[in-house]
Formats: structure tokens, C-alpha cells, sequence
């Protein structure tokens, strides 16, 4: 199961040091927090692994905060879109 704290593990990771200085939780938006689009689409890409679920790029693109994708997960869960 991919969790608020899952997510904001891995966006702890890409921003290294500069995560120290931040709260992260659902409500984070990703582009608040310095991230880059690269550095988003792997973040979704390694949940996608993690999860075991295939989103949909045009949903996964309109994704703007923690929670945003954590729903977006579940509900692609509960939809049967598994790979």
C-alpha cells in the first residue's frame, strides 16, 4: 500500500538536503517544494513499481499534491487497473 509517508519519503530523497527545511504531507504540492518535472514523473514511475498499478499519464500529469497522487493510486486500485 502506497502511503502519505511513502510519498513523502521519496520526495525527501530527491531533494536531498533541502528537505530538512520542509513539512511534507498530503498537502504538499510538488511544485511548491522545489521539485523539478523530472524529478516528479520518477517519483510517480517508482510508486507505479512499488504499487504494482499503471496510472493514467494524462491523470498522473494533472497530480499536484501528495494526496492528489495517493488517490489517484487507490482509486486506480480500486478500478482494477493493475499491471
Amino acid at each position: 500500500m502506497i502511503t502519505v509517508e511513502t510519498v513523502c519519503t521519496l520526495i525527501a530523497k530527491k531533494l536531498g538536503k533541502k528537505a530538512a527545511d520542509l513539512t511534507l504531507d498530503a498537502d504538499t504540492a510538488f511544485d511548491s517544494v522545489g521539485l523539478s518535472s523530472l524529478q516528479i514523473a520518477d517519483i510517480v514511475y517508482t510508486i507505479e513499481d512499488d504499487a504494482e498499478v499503471e496510472l493514467d499519464p494524462s491523470q498522473a500529469a494533472s497530480v499536484k499534491t501528495v494526496g492528489d497522487l495517493v488517490n489517484l493510486i487507490e482509486t486506480t486500485r480500486a478500478a482494477g487497473a493493475t499491471t
